[in-house]
């Protein structure tokens, strides 16, 4: 059990989302909004990893999951870069965090 206030993020429901991979970069639809977005590398593992989760993550256990996560964004770089894409990612209506 963990005593961290972080909070915990979730994907929106699997079925609102539609998602591609070509060549490293996602297009991913979200169904609720009807918007449709362009995703890097890293922002397009961070949706997948919630997406593929059982349960809400936090930003570490995030990091954890990602399997090849590119090498100039490592430990506190690499949780950084995934809170702002968790924050860019509620405000496209993709994730949120999950009450505490």
């Amino acid at each position: 059990m963990s005593l961290s206030s972080a909070p915990h993020w979730r994907s929106v429901s699997v079925g609102a989302i539609a998602w591609r991979e070509w060549n490293g970069e996602f297009v991913v639809r979200n169904e609720r909004s009807g918007s449709t977005h362009l995703l890097g590398p890293l922002t397009g593992a961070v949706l997948r990893v919630l997406l593929e989760a059982e349960a809400s993550l936090s930003v570490a256990e995030i990091a954890s999951h990602l399997k090849d996560p590119p090498s100039a964004a490592s430990g506190s770089s690499l949780n950084a870069a995934i809170d702002e894409i968790l924050t860019e990612f509620r405000r496209l209506g993709l994730a949120e965090p999950e009450a505490q």
